[in-house]
Order: C-alpha cells, then sequence, then structure tokens
C-alpha cells in the first residue's frame, strides 16, 4: 500500500527528477495538511507497533520508483507488480517521480490493515504485490514497464560505491562493495 502523508497532489518542483531533466518546476511536494500528516503517522506507528506490517519504506527523493526498488534491492529472489492507476497524478511520470510524503507499507494480514486504515480515515492505495521473478512490473493504464531489478541495483550500487569513495577511503568502499 501507498499511504500518503502530505494531503497534496503530486508534484515534481523541486525533485530528484526535475534536477535530472534541468527544470526546478512550479509546484514541490509539500504537506498542506497537518492533521493529515500526523494522522497518518500515528496510524503506521499503530501498524508497527501491531506488527502488522512485513516491510516498510519511506517515499522521498526519488519518489515512489526509487522506494520500490529499494524495497527490492535487499533480497536476491522475487520482484513486484505494481499498478498506479488509481493514484493521482496526471501522468506515469508524476506518479513515479513525485517526493510528496509518505510510505510504502507491506501488510501481513490485508483486510485487518484495510479495515484500521479506513477507520482512521487514512488517505491510502493498494500498489500490487509480490511476484516470483526478478522484475519490477510497473503500470499505469496501458502503459507497462518491466524493470530488471538486478541490473538497476547493480547500477544504484556502483554510484553508492563512487559517492563512498570519496566519503571514507578506498579500501571501506570496496568492502561494502
Amino acid at each position: 500500500y501507498y499511504i500518503d502523508f502530505s494531503g497534496n497532489a503530486p508534484a515534481l518542483g523541486g525533485s530528484a527528477f526535475g534536477q535530472i531533466i534541468n527544470t526546478i518546476g512550479n509546484q514541490c511536494a509539500d504537506i498542506i495538511d497537518t492533521a493529515c500528516f500526523c494522522r497518518a503517522f500515528e496510524t503506521v506507528q499503530y501498524l508497527v507497533n501491531n506488527e502488522m506490517l512485513a516491510a516498510g519504506h519511506d517515499v522521498s527523493s526519488g519518489g515512489l520508483i526509487t522506494t520500490l526498488l529499494e524495497m527490492c534491492f535487499p533480497n536476491t529472489k522475487g520482484g513486484l507488480s505494481i499498478n498506479l492507476t488509481e493514484l493521482p497524478g496526471k501522468d506515469i511520470i508524476e506518479k513515479s517521480f513525485s517526493e510528496n510524503a509518505g510510505v510504502v507499507v507491506q501488510v501481513k494480514d490485508e483486510k485487518k490493515a484495510k479495515e484500521y486504515l479506513k477507520q482512521q480515515k487514512i488517505t491510502f492505495y493498494k500498489l500490487g504485490s509480490p511476484i516470483k521473478e526478478r522484475a519490477l512490473n510497473y503500470t499505469n493504464g496501458e502503459e507497462y514497464y518491466k524493470l530488471a531489478i538486478d541490473s538497476l541495483r547493480d547500477i544504484w550500487f556502483s554510484t553508492s560505491y563512487q559517492l563512498d569513495r570519496h566519503q571514507s577511503t578506498e579500501k571501506l568502499a570496496l568492502e561494502r562493495f
């Protein structure tokens, strides 16, 4: 599930995606409803404390696509089948790269979690489910992309290694890579 903390429409201004395409944008991700943020945060804390979650990750720099990939990187088997069609946003780019505050969680008992989220009046969307295939199958309406998790993980780790070399030492960076 994607749980919205912002109470705001998706925005790309100031995002990592915007930086890559050399645009500042007109509207940046922001929290417009602090009560919504508090309620969503407390609800997620309840889900954590009551062991209702199997996994979770914040949505921040890089947006939802980065969150989903980072959730897949630690394991070596399986992937995700994701459908963004019901999420707010004008297109797959806005839905994927908006950095609005939120979290993605994998729930243990879908019925209980869904019931509690509704009871707390939390905005949430079911995104998809784990699959056996080592891929991120990514759909928005008629658009479909199949992303190779291991290939993208190698690129991700290589970039991390390059940064780590400058922050620590070559030897330490190699040990972690």
